[in-house]
């Protein structure tokens, strides 16, 4: 196996750096801070995939989810402390989707500066080029904390092969990615070469360590009962693409059928366009065996793992709205990309050549964000709800379970639900939310009881 110290690229001269450069390597902890005031201001305030019903089982005060448990655990957990202060559920989640992405912006600078020495404004291009910048702008889903997570992995896994941490490490960093979202399993293989690659097999004894999280997250998963723990599942954990065919109807596709490769391309030119070009480029100008360098093998063998993930997985959503499930591969393989970056950013007409499709895909990316941030609709107001007499009641607010009195809602119009059980009969109305201003909701339950036993 190729040393990572013999490798030429890592000592390259790849331009003069910028003086933004220059500020990232030195403080990437104060840039990531940066990033997430701009993640915030950008915050996206429309549902996600699965992101109105996470906002349901938020308010409903659940904190399992099977394949997410500490990811829905961190959602619920912020929710139960800014509640009182008037947060809703999709104002937790885009805190806590800023965040995670301010995260993976800090491992980033971090990786680049301890594994590549190269201008970290070219590392920044790529991240903020992608799906990346989409999910780190208050996404409404898990996935920008699975993704902290597995970038986290990415790094540990590649200090452990420079003599900067131990296997042990690696395989924690592995675990927790685990329980922020069950998707890591597919690049399992990943965790299991390590050793090998360093050469140094009694390692393993350190990876078995740091796998018993892990082991315990699926014990909790399938025990949790006996616990007393509720925990709510979401999807089905097994959804593979069928072959040939699908005789229970329930797939869009089958594996060799056109609309799987279009939304194949689709979730490849969401999450980036440019990192596996980049690649291809690069082997193309170093030959295959510019991989053989361990850290570069590790990362292709994440990133692959993920790839076979893409291809086989179905996106039962739709892709439109699960490209966010499948944008797991843009992170090892932006780290892959950007250990290529010394050697490739070495001449002049290849930084041009790299910051064109930059710029060009960060545009594209930067009006997706604009439009799931409506500038226009971001205030809050309130809906009160007056009932003639006191009743046994549920209500519902666009499905959400509510109180009578709701002082924070998203401006916006709301189908008002209300459950008399007291009556047996239910009351339907609209509220236009106005901000700063509370829209009062009167429901005279006992005339409409008496006119339906009139009837």
């Amino acid at each position: 196996m190729k040393r990572i110290a013999a490798d030429p690229p890592l000592t390259q001269r790849n331009g003069p750096w910028t003086p933004a450069g220059r500020f990232l390597h030195r403080f990437p902890a104060l840039a990531a801070m940066g990033a997430f005031v701009l993640f915030w201001l950008y915050r996206s305030r429309v549902f996600s995939g699965d992101g109105d019903q996470l906002a349901r089982l938020i308010d409903s005060g659940l904190w399992m989810v099977q394949t997410e448990i500490l990811s829905h655990a961190a959602f619920q957990g912020t929710y139960q402390l800014l509640h009182p202060f008037g947060w809703d559920a999709l104002s937790v989640i885009n805190l806590v989707s800023c965040i995670a992405g301010a995260v993976c912006v800090w491992i980033v600078l971090r990786f680049n500066r301890d594994f590549t020495g190269c201008d970290p404004v070219w590392a920044m291009g790529l991240f903020f080029s992608s799906g990346l910048l989409i999910l780190s702008c208050g996404h409404t889903e898990y996935y920008t904390m699975f993704l902290a997570g597995l970038l986290l992995y990415g790094y540990e896994g590649a200090a452990y092969l420079h003599g900067r941490g131990g296997a042990l490490r690696a395989a924690l960093a592995y675990s927790f990615a685990i329980w922020l979202h069950l998707g890591i399993l597919f690049a399992l293989p990943s965790l299991l070469i390590l050793p090998w690659l360093k050469g140094e097999i009694k390692d393993y004894k350190g990876l078995a360590q740091g796998f018993i999280p892990t082991i315990a997250a699926f014990l909790f998963k399938e025990f949790h009962d006996a616990l007393g723990i509720a925990i709510q599942g979401l999807s089905p954990s097994s959804n593979f693409i069928p072959l040939f065919s699908d005789p229970a109807g329930t797939r869009f596709y089958t594996m060799f059928e056109w609309g799987h490769l279009v939304d194949i391309l689709y979730a490849w030119s969401m999450r980036s366009w440019i990192f596996w070009p980049l690649i291809l480029i690069c082997a193309a100008m170093y030959g295959w065996r510019a991989f053989l360098r361990s850290d570069r093998l590790f990362l292709l063998t994440y990133t692959l793992c993920f790839t076979f993930f893409c291809l086989v997985w179905h996106p039962n959503l739709g892709i439109e709205q699960d490209w966010d499930l499948f944008a797991i591969e843009a992170a090892p393989s932006l780290l892959l990309a950007m250990t290529f970056l010394p050697a490739f950013l070495a001449s002049s007409f290849r930084r041009w050549a790299l910051a064109i499709p930059l710029i060009a895909s960060f545009l594209i990316v930067y009006h997706q964000i604009v439009e799931e941030a409506h500038f226009g609709r971001r205030g809050y107001g309130g809906v009160k709800i007056e009932l003639s007499e006191d009743v046994d009641y549920s209500l519902t607010l666009n499905g959400a379970m509510k109180t009578l009195d709701s002082p924070t809602m998203t401006e916006g119009v709301y189908a008002v639900r209300l459950i008399d059980r007291t009556h047996r009969r239910t009351e339907e109305r609209y509220a236009v939310v106005v901000p700063g201003m509370t829209t009062v909701v009167p429901i005279d339950v006992s005339a409409s009881a008496s006119a339906e036993s009139v009837q």
